[in-house]
């Protein structure tokens, strides 16, 4: 399948999505949202890949939100506009956070409204000295969407999500280190180099027990311990009599470097 408003490859067990309208922005439309819904769910589907690179092409934006000048034409049906882009959307945001390959987002430029909310709920995001963050919303009159009210508040804090989703404070790549919305700040010219790095590292490691962990974590927010532990265990066992459980274990004892096949 050809795309149209993003760039999408595999390469030695790395998936490479990248948001490809740069004169636009990169902001949401109906048409992306058809596209990412198809990559995501082939990185899903796909056993072979097994981490992901999320990321845009060259200029001042990773992703500015949502197309607003989309949301102008709807005129009065842009309630019933909206709610029918996110029913389809947010589906997709769910499983690019809950499956199993790891999910790095390669920030460099502005990074707003949904943008900030593909960075949240990735595994890892690795910026350049030119990524900001805002959230945006409320000074278009309107409320996040894609989970960022979710995932925000978790990492941030209460206090500091209300106060960038109210105020739509611009955090600096540095600030966003700092706020633990980032995993670390490096050169412009070697982010992809950085981000594809960590992909491919990823990609050798036991894909399976990757997607448990995070989800587990994303779960454990809502759950009481009793049910975290009951989740924890089951999940454990199931890792045990995998062909990746059984690896590790045997490599580890036998002091080698483990081979992993990131399958059941």
């Amino acid at each position: 399948m050809s795309y149209q408003t993003l760039q999408f490859g595999v390469e030695k067990g790395v998936a490479n999505i990248m948001f490809a309208r740069p004169e636009q922005a990169n902001t949401l439309t109906p048409e992306l949202i058809d596209e990412l819904k198809d990559v995501v769910a082939r990185c899903d589907q796909d056993n072979d890949i097994r981490a992901v690179v999320l990321s845009a092409a060259p200029g001042p934006f990773f992703c500015a939100g949502g197309d607003l000048g989309k949301f102008l034409e709807a005129g009065d049906k842009l309630s019933h506009f909206m709610e029918e882009m996110l029913e389809d959307f947010h589906p997709t945001m769910e499983l690019l956070a809950r499956m199993d390959a790891p999910v790095v987002a390669a920030v460099d430029g502005v990074t707003a409204g949904i943008g900030f909310s593909f960075v949240l709920c990735s595994s890892f995001c690795i910026v350049s000295p030119n990524a900001n963050f805002t959230m945006a919303y409320t000074g278009a009159g309107l409320t996040p969407d894609g989970g960022a009210s979710f995932f925000l508040p978790k990492i941030v804090g209460l206090r500091r999500a209300e106060e960038l989703m109210i105020t739509n404070r611009t955090l600096s790549a540095e600030e966003a280190v700092e706020w633990g919305i980032a995993n670390q700040v490096v050169p412009q010219d070697q982010l992809m180099a950085s981000a594809q790095g960590l992909a491919y590292k990823l990609a050798n490691g036991p894909t399976k027990a990757f997607g448990n962990v995070r989800r587990l974590l994303i779960d454990s927010f809502s759950n009481d311990l009793s049910t975290q532990l009951h989740l924890e265990g089951k999940s454990i066992a199931r890792m045990g009599g995998s062909p990746d459980g059984q690896e590790g274990i045997r490599a580890f004892l036998e002091k080698r470097t483990p081979r992993f096949t990131g399958r059941f």
